[in-house]
């Protein structure tokens, strides 16, 4: 939706921007064509490997493009590294990295075979392998019920704590078979979708992070600032909603909500890009 970003940011000649979740710089490239000769782009990412692809695909951008490795709930410390007070426009997508996903080793997906990771940083942190084969089942139900949405957590729980009595689980594929073995009924969907998602988002603390970031970014935002956030998961949009309702109500510093109800991709994008049919775009902007 890099079309509906830059035309709710209004890039300008000078401006600095904060693409808080740079991908493969998507974003980022149509910031800096449309803020041309002067604006600039501070580009993050939790990931190394999508900040290498990103300083390879932005190359040509020279000093305008400042990669900075962080989560980006931690707005402080990157505006820190950035040299700067405030940003004229941030844009947070949350959707997938599409190398991430096709890349087996980082075990994010069931489609092909790979480890059970699912970590954006691989430097540290709590993998996949260790919740699915660790955890108390009521802990595993509580993760699959809550960020999956799944309504046969329970079922989906009793197979796993089964298959992982026998074995350890240790890859992606054994671990969507043994979903789909508890999983029944039709669906356009893989069994295995929302478990898969749910795991990922507490590995991951997305939720968490998404918070986190709300909470401080009020402060990071320039006055005339437009904050874009673009989601994919139904939690996620209800907490950036309650979020931007609460800043609604600030009087200092103050903001007005730009998308009345959350912006969706048009027939276009989605005959191009299928995967962005879950996409859900809401800006505020920041008055005083």
């Amino acid at each position: 939706m890099a079309e509906k970003v830059v035309g709710y940011l209004h890039p300008a000649d000078g401006a600095v921007y904060l693409d808080a979740t740079a991908g493969e710089g998507g974003h980022a490239r149509a910031l800096l064509d449309a803020s041309a000769p002067g604006g600039s782009v501070v580009c993050v990412d939790i990931d190394d490997q999508s900040l290498r692809t990103v300083e390879t695909n932005l190359r040509d951008f020279g000093d305008r493009v400042k990669l900075i490795r962080a989560n980006y709930k931690d707005i402080p410390e990157i505006a820190r590294q950035a040299g700067v007070r405030g940003f004229d426009g941030i844009v947070l997508d949350l959707g997938f990295n599409l190398s991430q996903v096709d890349d087996a080793a980082r075990g994010f997906s069931f489609s092909s075979d790979g480890p059970l990771d699912m970590r954006y940083d691989r430097s540290h942190g709590i993998t996949a392998y260790e919740v699915v084969n660790t955890f108390r089942p009521d802990k595993l139900e509580d993760i699959i019920r809550e960020y999956g949405e799944e309504r046969h957590s329970r079922g989906v729980v009793r197979a796993i704590v089964k298959a992982r009595e026998k074995a350890r689980i240790e890859c992606t594929a054994v671990l969507a078979s043994v979903i789909a073995g508890a999983v029944h009924g039709r669906s356009r969907t893989h069994p295995a979708t929302r478990t898969f998602q749910a795991i990922r988002i507490y590995v991951n603390d997305e939720m968490g992070n998404l918070k986190g970031f709300l909470e401080a970014v009020k402060d990071f935002l320039n006055v005339g600032g437009v904050l874009v956030i673009v989601s994919f998961h139904s939690l996620e949009d209800r907490i950036v909603k309650a979020a931007f309702r609460r800043l609604s109500t600030l009087s200092a510093p103050s903001f007005r909500i730009l998308t009345r109800k959350p912006v969706t991709p048009d027939a276009d994008e989605l005959s191009v890009n299928r995967r962005a049919r879950s996409a859900k775009l809401r800006a505020i902007e920041r008055l005083n």
